[in-house]
């Protein structure tokens, strides 16, 4: 099946909007250190701090999403948010935590890996990486 890039388009902000949405809440959340946050992370072990330190992560990773001819940022924010996502799921598996505190985060994994697949070509590194195991050369490496 072809897809427009209209469509495209549109199914990458229907998408992308509850993970930039999360993320600007959890900014906010973070960084005032509710006692929702303070909660949920003494009972997983953090520190308060670590609030403050997602929230500024978090900041981070929503300007790079969001800044326009960052493509490579970008990828390392995509790569971000799915740390704390996945990170989440696995700090409620590793204490015991009920289904829902570890469905969630996963959602919202899966969300942002399926905003970073979808996202429009003007928002994709020219130049990826080149995939483990494979080698370009070292001129290619440095420019």
């Amino acid at each position: 099946m072809t897809t427009t890039p209209a469509l495209r388009s549109t199914v990458y902000w229907l998408v992308s909007a509850p993970v930039l949405l999360e993320t600007a809440v959890g900014i906010q959340w973070d960084l005032a250190r509710i006692p929702y946050v303070l909660e949920i992370l003494g009972r997983l072990g953090f520190p308060a701090y670590f609030a403050t330190i997602l929230g500024i992560s978090k900041i981070l990773a929503l300007l790079a999403v969001l800044a326009p001819r960052t493509p490579r940022l970008k990828e390392w924010a995509y790569a971000g948010l799915a740390f704390v996502y996945l990170g989440a799921a696995a700090c409620h598996v590793a204490i015991g935590d009920e289904v829902g505190a570890v469905v969630t985060p996963l959602v919202l994994a899966a969300l942002t890996f399926a905003s970073w697949a979808l996202r429009p070509a003007s928002r994709r590194d020219p130049r990826p990486l080149p995939l483990v195991g494979r080698s370009r050369p070292v001129a290619a490496a440095v420019s």
